[in-house]
């Protein structure tokens, strides 16, 4: 039985903003569209779902006791984050360019291009995947909702698929949340889009260099 404690914690633990909600809150606000975003969060509970099944397998401890492992995959991480707030940055400051495919209206329609949903799902599963701490996170907080007696594996892949379904309800709600404000935003303040834009490249900028210094140190 799932306990009240553990969908607290785990409620608790989603919501807590990091480069998922970043990179989901990006994509939103860049195209305009919330599939980017639904894409990208199905790569990120892609690599949650390998995540949980290596906790449980016992693979993230096997990965913990390499240092020398661990530690390459965590610097791959943080380089994917760096790579991406730096690039967040230069946008910020550049502002929208008339030969940025993102920012140019489709041929006669006044609407953005199509975007490729496989490169936004591939950014989600490498946003979540290459950060090996996901991993010890889920193998240190499951087995604490296992009540005695009960199958381990079993339990905990119980409790990982609980706890990735509230991941992906939160994810869909902040993209909805994100979708209506900026469209809020646009109706009231259309000559506002473009700075708004910037100031939100440059957070989320921030933001993910921050996740990729404290990823690479370890913190």
């Amino acid at each position: 039985m799932i306990s009240g404690w553990f969908l607290g914690s785990s409620l608790l633990v989603i919501t807590t903003p990091g480069p998922d909600a970043a990179l989901v809150t990006q994509l939103v606000l860049r195209t305009g569209r919330r599939a980017p975003a639904f894409a990208a969060a199905a790569g990120m509970l892609t690599a949650g779902a390998v995540h949980a099944a290596l906790a449980i397998s016992g693979v993230s401890l096997v990965l913990a006791g390499r240092p020398q492992l661990f530690t390459a995959v965590r610097w791959c991480g943080a380089a994917v984050m760096l790579v991406w707030g730096v690039r967040a940055l230069r946008s910020a400051l550049r502002g929208p360019q008339p030969s940025d495919p993102s920012d140019a209206p489709g041929p006669g329609t006044g609407r953005p291009p199509p975007v490729d949903l496989r490169r936004c799902w591939l950014q989600g599963l490498l946003c979540t995947g290459a950060n090996p701490k996901v991993g010890l996170f889920l193998l240190a907080f499951l087995p604490q909702f296992v009540p005695p007696g009960d199958p381990p594996a079993r339990t905990m892949a119980v409790l990982a698929t609980v706890h990735l379904s509230l991941a992906a309800l939160w994810l869909a709600l902040l993209s909805g949340a994100v979708y209506v404000l900026r469209r809020w935003v646009a109706a009231r303040r259309p000559d506002a889009g473009a700075g708004a834009a910037r100031v939100v490249e440059a957070v989320v900028g921030t933001v993910f260099i921050g996740f990729a210094v404290r990823l690479g140190l370890g913190g």
